[in-house]
């Protein structure tokens, strides 16, 4: 059966990596998955070691470096592949391979020699940059062909079961789904995302990008995005699930990730789980029930349709929480305790500036209706005309159950608070 698998991916596209890799034909594959959402600290233990240990442990992990992504890959002092060299022995890797495949050496994308090498790893670390490079380098033919180094790693993690590890650009390129390339909330909410299906086609322009055919087809459960609440990215990513959702590489998920933190992925294919380590804390967003009511659609400054975007699930996972990727169930950590009947009748929090980096007004919003008896509260963009609204609710429409459930406590490793929740809804739209 594994044989079977391990053939059709030598054979598919990106485009069609999601289709294999679902889960309902892989029982058995059970290769880890740490995904950090960029502004890895040095100093970060937990995540550094999780990483290593998912490779195969201290002493005995021997890690590739996947640099492409990086301005300055390899291998000065300054490049990408100094540091994660530096940092993953540091935490015990026996071996750091530096994968020499970039924009620039594109050709050593099919060089026996090191796909031989690949071979020879038990886990795999791709750096930040622009996770663009990763796709041009990575893929030939027009970037439809998986290159034979990438179905290395590919097989590779399939029959050692180790561990694919990225921070930032090296995240998001992790995908199976639309690969999210640039831009900010405001402006991908009001212009929408310029989707692009060639590499030669990307432009650095201020505005929302997303790769058509996705990214290396590695993390199969939804869209992905980093630096998620640190930047204020839930306007950009709830914009992209509206513009992908009906192409072959658009997912009903998505997953935003905070800086300094990680979501790990472990377990048997058909029993997969996530889990959060680090800092802060990762959002997933679900649009099975979500809707597109042309009422409260508004016209842009081009007069094109802005969509609005509502009852859109939203679970938040932090530290010792758990997500069962089957059933999409939320075990709170042991230490939380349930926010329900600590609620006061004081009003939630509101943001004239709902998107603001570096304030996490989004996470403001959540716990704050959490703690309160009211069944709502609005953000508003402090951009206006048009001005995007955005509203968290308990239940998924008016006069509806109320559905929201929410968890606290003190990390007693840490000493840190945290908080997480399930069901509760969020709509966006423009006026």
């Amino acid at each position: 059966m594994l044989l079977n698998v391990c053939i059709l991916l030598l054979l598919v596209p990106a485009l069609a990596i999601k289709k294999v890799m679902d889960g309902s034909n892989l029982a058995g594959m059970n290769f880890s998955m740490v995904l950090v959402g960029g502004g890895l600290d040095d100093n970060n233990k937990e995540i550094w070691n999780k990483i290593v240990e998912l490779g195969g442990g201290r002493g005995v992990a021997r890690f590739g470096v996947m640099a492409a992504a990086g301005e300055d890959p390899c291998c000065d002092v300054q490049s990408s592949f100094f540091l994660y060299d530096t940092l993953l022995k540091l935490y015990g890797a026996a071996e750091v391979y530096y994968i020499p495949v970039t924009k620039d050496s594109k050709d050593q994308n099919s060089n026996a020699d090191v796909v031989a090498q690949i071979k020879t790893l038990t886990g795999f670390f791709f750096t930040g940059g622009d996770q663009i490079r990763i796709i041009y380098s990575l893929y030939n033919s027009d970037e439809k062909i998986p290159s034979p180094v990438l179905l290395a790693i590919r097989e590779t993690l399939l029959a050692t079961g180790g561990v694919v590890a990225g921070t930032s650009a090296g995240t998001d390129c992790l995908t199976s789904y639309t690969m999210i390339t640039g831009g900010a909330s405001y402006n991908g909410l009001v212009n929408g995302t310029k989707l692009f299906w060639r590499t030669a086609e990307y432009s650095d322009e201020d505005i929302m990008t997303a790769y058509g055919p996705g990214g290396v087809g590695l993390f199969p459960y939804g869209l992905v995005d980093t630096h998620f609440a640190n930047r204020g990215r839930q306007g950009r990513m709830i914009r992209l699930m509206t513009d992908s959702r009906t192409l072959p590489t658009g997912s009903l998920r998505a997953f935003g990730v905070d800086e300094n933190t990680a979501l790990v992925v472990t377990g048997p294919w058909l029993q997969r789980s996530a889990s959060v380590i680090g800092e802060r804390g990762v959002l997933m967003l679900d649009a099975t029930d979500a809707e597109q009511p042309l009422s409260t659609s508004s016209y842009n400054n081009n007069n094109n349709i802005v969509p609005a975007l509502v009852k859109l699930r939203a679970t938040r996972l932090s530290v010792g929480d758990s997500l069962d990727l089957s059933s999409w169930q939320l075990t709170p950590a042991s230490f939380k305790v349930a926010m329900a009947g600590r609620e006061t009748p004081l009003p939630p929090a509101t943001s004239q500036d709902v998107f603001a980096e570096g304030s996490f007004e989004f996470d403001s919003l959540t716990r704050s209706l959490l703690l309160s008896t009211s069944q709502s509260t609005q953000g508003v963009s402090k951009e206006t005309s048009p001005q995007a609204v955005l509203t968290v609710s308990k239940a998924p429409a008016s006069g509806a159950a109320n559905t929201a459930q929410g968890f606290d406590g003190i990390n007693p490793t840490t000493g840190l608070y945290a908080y997480t929740y399930s069901e509760l809804w969020v709509s966006v739209y423009m006026k």
